[in-house]
């Protein structure tokens, strides 16, 4: 204990840092965390893979790095009452979270001046929600109090498969300009979005729309979402699904061959993305 002592000091000593921030830093570094630091050796931005794992109590430390600005966190290991490191970060901006198994709705991430948040993959709402389906299928409903929010990206888990979720965002997050939602049903339920639904995003300013399981949209789904005139871009991600998604593309460049749109099959090597745009 001694030597990592020794280890950490010094680490903090050579980026700058010092006291808590420094051992913070150091202690994260040490596990193989990609941290960034500004020139006087805060940490600005920290991705943390997840292995090996940190404890609640090494999570709670992040809320010594005051200058935090970006925070992305594979795995954590934190439940629903654990997040309330976060709240001691004044300058976070952007917040990432994959694959926690944790937590069961999107609450530990209300009332924060974050501008993005990426929540993916966490199977915590579907698993710890074994007995209340309701709250498996309803967990969007739950992200409220985030008044600068801009970039909302939720996939696999949570999922958005109704037009109250569709309804929700629009009504809570009334800055979004880029979107991605998956569209799938948590197992024993169907997806019930439909153009109606799609029209609540007309009142976003939103200029990138990404989709995940769209097998139940037709074109007049496309058409709804040709009616969101701020739009720049859509991207539809059918690497999961069986189903050929060439008809809706066409449908909506048929209305709207103003955007550009990208869609990625089966045999895609990644998902979607824009084109690079020349400077």
């Amino acid at each position: 204990m001694h030597t990592l002592r020794v280890f950490m000091v010094a680490v903090s000593l050579v980026l700058g840092a010092s006291g808590q921030e420094g051992d913070v830093i150091a202690l994260y570094k040490q596990a193989g965390a990609r941290i960034t630091t500004d020139r006087e050796g805060h940490a600005i931005k920290l991705f943390s893979g997840g292995k090996p794992a940190h404890s609640t109590a090494e999570l709670q430390r992040i809320g010594e790095l005051a200058h935090l600005e970006e925070l992305a966190l594979n795995a954590p290991e934190a439940g629903d009452h654990e997040w309330f490191f976060l709240r001691k970060l004044p300058k976070l901006r952007q917040l990432t979270i994959w694959h926690c198994k944790t937590f069961t709705s999107l609450k530990p991430f209300n009332d924060l001046a974050i501008e993005g948040l990426t929540v993916g993959g966490c199977m915590g709402i579907r698993d710890l929600n074994k007995n209340a389906p309701a709250r498996q299928r309803d967990a969007v409903l739950t992200l409220r109090g985030l008044p600068n929010l801009r970039r909302l990206n939720l996939y696999h888990s949570p999922l958005a498969p109704d037009d109250a979720h569709l309804v929700h965002i629009a009504g809570e997050f009334p800055k979004l300009e880029d979107l991605k939602l998956d569209f799938s049903a948590p197992r024993g339920s169907q997806t019930s979005i439909t153009p109606s639904g799609l029209r609540a995003l007309k009142t976003l300013p939103l200029k990138v729309l990404s989709m995940e399981n769209v097998h139940s949209f037709t074109p007049a789904h496309m058409a709804a979402i040709g009616e969101i005139h701020s739009l720049e871009a859509v991207l539809i991600d059918a690497r999961r699904g069986p189903e050929d998604v060439t008809p809706l593309v066409n449908a909506l460049k048929a209305i709207r061959p103003d955007l550009e749109i990208v869609a990625a099959g089966k045999d895609a090597k990644g998902p979607p993305a824009r084109a690079r745009r020349k400077q």
